[in-house]
């Protein structure tokens, strides 16, 4: 590791002495963050949607080191940029296994080091209105709450009149053929966006995206799970045609602003099973039971979803407060072949701690997803930020959570249980410039559970017995 790590510093080095000499403007930006699991009572539950709740705490604090570094080498014109990032992490202190997955897919995640943005800008030279060209492994996004995340495609963009417009295809999973009988069974996505200000403080956008993927063992019927209800997940084991369109924009004015977000989705997943169902991660021990419902067989399913979002906000002198709420369908029916979750593609929502990556140590949590498992959810908060001075943020929301419908199961004495609420959960922050470019930053949540929780746990009973609390902490450096 150490020699590859100094093999991609030489050569950013490299490129920062050699691309002057060709007529380049060149910067190194770096991101180099030490974060700290300061306490957890159940690590047991941060296993990315593996995880469960045992019988008692599960106590656990580390920490860990993840650096990110990019060259930005441009023209003198700013009409061509190009742009490598590389990270390196989350690395736990102390811990010699690294996690990772191949480069150049979903998230671009990579092992150790990590290929995280590779692409380049470059201005249309015959268009008038700046029209750009970007390909490579960028960042994208269509909607936070959709899909926004590193993916390898390419994206065209520009202005007319005021109005900005992107257009893009994407190809987040690519099967290679080499036999003549063989068809090319690969994952795309086109995506399209306009945005404009019809008026004074406020913006709007409409987009739309439309997923296809073939499956590479037609006829076989590969399952999906509620557990991993996530389009990215579906990769080309599914014959998949999604349309997901929608509307977000923000409104401001005075000390008032609003943001809003509304998404309807439709298509098809065929040739596939479906089935309620849960399985913890075997690493946590034998102890932890699966779960796992009937399975709907060898069916063609119809996606049939929405999802809605608004921001209320109202800011006084230092202070700003933030009423938050959203509403992601959920299905109501395993055993039929309609699919009412929505369903979104790759994301990071960090919009609490216990539930989300709201905390510092952000490789290490329960979902990414705007939802749990295909049930939906409902989100009431409340946020609360106070800018103390210059250097120096605090704040504290109060949350609470529902499935948009009951989660169904059967618990461990053979009754059947079905609930919504997940509970009302507590966090704080405070944020502290020790420099200008360097910042401590400490956080902690607590979620009171609901009886929806005793899904997740080892002692299903009908009840939520397990609490949850977290308390994050990091020391970042950015340049």
């Amino acid at each position: 590791m150490m020699k590859r790590f100094v093999m991609v510093l030489a050569i950013f080095a490299a490129l920062a002495l050699a691309l002057p000499a060709m007529a380049a403007d060149v910067k190194i930006k770096g991101d180099f963050n030490n974060r700290f699991m300061v306490y957890t009572d159940h690590n047991d539950w941060l296993t990315m949607e593996d995880g469960g709740l045992d019988d008692g705490s599960v106590d656990e604090s580390w920490g860990e080191a993840k650096y990110r570094m990019w060259v930005e080498a441009s023209t003198n014109d700013g009409k061509v940029k190009g742009v490598w990032a590389i990270e390196v992490g989350a690395l736990h202190y102390g811990n010699e296994s690294y996690r990772g997955e191949g480069a150049g897919g979903y998230s671009g995640d990579g092992v150790v080091i990590e290929n995280r943005w590779m692409y380049t800008d470059f201005q249309l030279p015959w268009c008038e209105n700046k029209a750009m060209i970007r390909m490579g492994l960028q960042p994208f996004s269509a909607n936070s709450f959709y899909w926004q995340e590193t993916v390898m495609g390419v994206k065209f963009s520009g202005s007319v009149n005021n109005v900005d417009y992107e257009l893009a295809w994407l190809r987040p999973w690519e099967d290679q053929v080499y036999n003549e009988d063989d068809d090319a069974e690969d994952m795309d996505a086109f995506y399209g966006r306009v945005n404009f200000k019809p008026a004074d403080g406020l913006k709007m956008g409409v987009f739309a995206v439309y997923h296809t993927g073939d499956s590479d063992n037609p006829g076989t019927g590969a399952t999906i799970t509620s557990q991993n209800y996530e389009i990215k997940g579906l990769q080309n084991d599914f014959e998949t045609q999604i349309f997901t369109i929608g509307t977000d924009g923000s409104w401001a004015k005075d000390a008032f602003f609003a943001k809003w977000d509304f998404m309807y989705q439709t298509g098809s997943i065929d040739d596939a099973n479906f089935q309620d169902a849960y399985d913890f991660n075997a690493d946590l021990g034998p102890q932890f039971i699966d779960y796992a419902g009937p399975v709907v067989a060898s069916e063609d399913f119809d996606l049939d979803a929405y999802f809605l979002h608004a921001d209320l906000g109202y800011k006084m002198d230092a202070w700003k407060f933030t009423y938050t709420f959203w509403y992601a369908s959920g299905d109501d029916d395993a055993d039929d072949d309609d699919l009412e979750g929505f369903m979104a593609v790759d994301l990071d929502r960090m919009d609490n701690i216990c539930i989300f990556e709201g905390g510092f140590t952000d490789d290490d949590y329960f979902t990414e997803k705007p939802y749990l498992l295909d049930k939906g959810f409902i989100m009431n908060k409340l946020a609360v930020d106070y800018k103390a001075n210059k250097k120096t943020t605090m704040g504290a929301s109060f949350m609470y959570m529902m499935t948009a419908e009951d989660v169904e199961y059967i618990d461990n004495d053979g009754k059947s249980c079905d609930d919504d609420s997940i509970g009302f959960e507590v966090d704080a922050y405070l944020k502290y410039k020790i420099y200008d470019n360097l910042e401590f930053a400490v956080n902690a949540g607590y979620l009171f559970a609901d009886d929806a929780m005793d899904y997740y746990e080892v002692e299903r009973d009908g009840d939520s017995d397990e609490d949850i609390f977290i308390s994050t902490a990091r020391v970042r450096y950015k340049f």
